[in-house]
């Protein structure tokens, strides 16, 4: 959200986050596709298709209004990211990795509502319509693999840790084997915002001192920064749920920031 709204305050850019956009009506400018995301995963004809039914050129145009650029920040847009580039060959992709520990502790959730739900909740939490739909489209093991076997006994804390690792060991293959394809790290966000955005804004093409300025201006305060966690560091999570961070995140971690 709020790297959406900093480039949304850009001259001539459209920044919206999962389609909608900032400080707008809850109506999305974007169809939604929360919904596709899950079987668009496993299924490559499928997301080819919802690309191209939901995000061809003049929906986008439509969307961009009189800016010269759209720009969708979006979580659901991970799986979708090879179908995008190759109906818009002229798109730039940009991934933003985040290490595993904090986007776990960020996205596991115990009591309340999660107004930003990118992981998993604690599997006793009540969860509110609009939490539910979210989760009808967040990603989780196939049926018949051997991650799904164990799915039912994980805590929310190692379905995160598969989350991440899911989603990131796929964006960091892209990263790896498409030119059109570049990482930026949110740690630089939240501790270099001028590194990140002078970074961002060169992939982007709108790297300009006035724009520069603009942004690193942005970072002092960050719309969607959570207060607080209800979940400690790794170091308090219980035995089975750091030797599955050690198994499938500490490998993948050392790759995409080593």
């Amino acid at each position: 959200m709020f790297i959406a709204r900093t480039l949304d305050s850009l001259p001539g850019v459209t920044g919206l986050h999962e389609g909608h956009a900032p400080g707008e009506p809850p109506v999305p400018r974007l169809p939604r596709i929360n919904l596709q995301n899950r079987q668009a995963w496993h299924n490559t004809s499928f997301a080819r298709r919802t690309v191209a039914e939901l995000r061809d050129r003049p929906t986008l145009a439509n969307a961009a209004g009189d800016a010269d650029m759209l720009i969708d920040v979006a979580f659901y847009n991970a799986p979708l990211l090879s179908s995008l580039a190759g109906l818009h060959p002229d798109a730039k992709l940009l991934v933003v990795f985040r290490r595993c520990e904090n986007f776990v502790r960020s996205a596991t959730i115990v009591e309340g509502e999660d107004l930003q739900p990118a992981g998993w909740p604690h599997r006793n939490k009540p969860l509110t319509d609009r939490e539910q739909f979210i989760a009808l489209g967040r990603l989780q093991p196939q049926a018949d693999s051997e991650d799904a076997a164990q799915w039912e006994n994980w805590t929310a804390i190692q379905r995160n840790i598969w989350l991440w690792t899911t989603i990131n060991s796929h964006l960091l293959q892209l990263v790896e084997s498409r030119p059109d394809c570049h990482a930026l790290l949110y740690e630089d966000l939240a501790e270099e915002p001028r590194r990140f955005w002078s970074m961002a804004l060169e992939q982007l093409g709108l790297l300009t001192d006035a724009n520069l300025t603009q942004c690193t201006a942005h970072s002092t305060t960050k719309v969607n920064h959570r207060a607080s966690y209800q979940i400690g560091p790794v170091g308090s999570w219980n035995t089975d749920e750091q030797t599955l961070y050690k198994q499938l995140a500490q490998p993948l971690e050392k790759m995409i920031y080593d």
